[in-house]
């Protein structure tokens, strides 16, 4: 377990499921060891946080955007759940391969595809963007998909959240065929990953 994060955990697992009355489905999926890509959908800042707070065995990392480092209490909360930053928008090689390095050493990273936070928007009718895809044609492992539903797709005090962390995806059915198009393998995977979360 990672420094301080036992700690830090405990106490924002309490706060999350007072304030929130947070529900946990499939518990039975948590992963605990191995590189394994975490992809959800993307409601609030605090999910990073509040599906940290219901998994028990695994201690997933999280790509986060570089402004929200600059929030001094936001900054060191999710600091402590192992979010690192990305600049959005412009391409962010050193944040691929870190991923890529933490997800080689057997750990688990988490990525939102929505690629921005869709208060009040309903999956259904938003897209995935390829990063997942993009990370998974650079190292094999498979993906966990967590679906998190809450009324109205917003958060807010003491309204139920429930978290449903599926089945893993196994990397077989995540690997790129270098015999077709890229392009098109990178949309496969995509919708493959949204498919398994919009069932959740």
């Amino acid at each position: 377990m990672r420094k301080g994060y036992k700690i830090v955990h405990g106490i924002v697992a309490v706060i999350v499921r007072v304030l929130f009355r947070v529900k946990v489905t499939g518990l039975e999926n948590d992963p605990g060891e191995g590189g394994i890509l975490l992809c959800s959908n993307h409601v609030t800042l605090l999910d990073p946080v509040c599906i940290s707070a219901v998994l028990r065995k695994t201690e997933p990392f999280y790509m986060a955007k570089k402004e929200l480092f600059k929030i001094p209490v936001l900054s060191s909360l999710i600091r402590a759940f192992g979010a690192y930053p990305v600049n959005r928008g412009s391409g962010d090689i050193g944040a691929i391969h870190k991923t890529i390095d933490l997800l080689n050493e057997g750990h688990c990273v988490g990525i939102f595809p929505q690629g921005t936070r869709c208060k009040g928007v309903a999956l259904e009718d938003t897209k995935f963007k390829n990063g997942a895809a993009l990370v998974l044609s650079k190292v094999s492992v498979p993906v966990l998909p967590v679906r998190i539903k809450v009324k109205n797709n917003a958060w807010c005090p003491f309204r139920k959240i429930e978290v449903i962390i599926g089945k893993q995806i196994p990397s077989a059915e995540l690997s790129i065929d270098t015999e077709l198009s890229k392009t098109e393998e990178m949309a496969r995977i995509t919708n493959l990953i949204y498919e398994k979360i919009r069932e959740l």
